[in-house]
């Protein structure tokens, strides 16, 4: 079973976004997760997931960072490149996993009014979730022990928080942001050896930062609604070998929408499981408000076909 612990944070209220619980777990005026924790991870992917669909217009070959001798095959190195330089399971079509909740420490750190009775219950909730990539997953619930009173709002809430971490995992942690050339508009080489990649999709413009091994480690996107950054930070793999030379071990998010900022911190690391590196320890950190960490065990994947041009 996937195991969850909350790390206690001072805050002025659960989340920080304005809801607050009454006593009793399941007892939340509103959603159980923050909706805009989930909704920044969304906007966050959306972003990513547009930027690896082909592009709809040519690029030109005056474009800046972009020549008739560099176009197309340069960027078909680039892409190769940045693709080979972290663990990304592309072909990765589904994870199914059990999760579970320690909900001593989850009551503890959000300070719920949890009777003993109703712990014992939530204590025997077994869940299991089913997350095909692309698509929100499907998670159930079995409760061993009895059901608690407001159990629809509690188990709404667990689908949206288990729903936001796999619409973070797979456009960000097991896919690569560039697919292809065609996710590129141009490569601006920086004398240090490092480089900048631009791309664009959908109103957002963005701008990738990879290291001297094409790894990429810092993202800023910018757009009418939405502008923020992203920096992601690595881990040697265990037995590096290509495809598998480093593995993303944290990111942080900074997000403006608005008048509304957010800033996440989310921490992972992996398991084996029919041949591909899941997650195994994932902690989100929602500055400020709250932190949880997820285990996942009992795992099982399957796998799809890729095809990178």
């Amino acid at each position: 079973m996937c195991e969850a612990r909350v790390r206690e944070l001072p805050t002025r209220n659960c989340f920080g976004v304005g809801t607050r619980w009454t006593s009793g777990v399941g007892g939340a005026q509103n959603a159980f997760m923050p909706r805009i924790f989930v909704l920044s991870l969304l906007v966050v992917s959306a972003t990513l997931l547009a930027a690896q669909q082909p592009a709809t217009t040519a690029r030109k070959p005056n474009e800046a960072g972009v020549t008739a001798g560099n176009l197309p095959n340069d960027l078909k190195k680039m892409a190769a490149a940045i693709r080979g330089s972290y663990y990304h399971p592309d072909d990765l079509s589904s994870l199914d996993c059990d999760v579970n909740i320690d909900w001593t420490a989850f009551s503890k750190a959000l300070k719920l009014d949890a009777q003993a009775d109703r712990m014992a219950m939530l204590q025997g909730l077994k869940i299991r979730s089913s997350a095909p990539r692309g698509k929100l997953p499907e998670v159930k619930f079995d409760w061993t022990a009895g059901v608690p009173d407001n159990s629809d709002k509690l188990t709404d809430g667990l689908k949206k928080m288990i729903g936001g971490f796999y619409q973070f995992y797979w456009p960000m942690i097991a896919a690569s942001p560039v697919a292809n050339a065609n996710d590129m508009n141009r490569v601006e080489p920086l004398p240090d050896g490092t480089k900048k990649i631009y791309s664009s999709a959908q109103s957002i413009n963005m701008v990738m930062a990879v290291d001297k091994e094409n790894t990429p480690t810092h993202y800023a996107f910018d757009g009418t609604v939405i502008k923020g950054t992203m920096n992601a930070h690595y881990v040697a793999s265990p037995h590096p070998a290509p495809g598998d030379l480093r593995r993303v071990s944290s990111m942080d998010v900074s997000e403006e929408t608005g008048n509304s900022a957010i800033n996440v911190a989310i921490t992972l690391d992996y398991q084996e499981a029919d041949g591909f590196y899941v997650p195994k320890n994932v902690s989100f950190n929602l500055i400020g408000a709250y932190a949880i960490d997820l285990q996942f065990s009992g795992c099982s994947a399957n796998k799809g076909e890729v095809v990178h041009q």
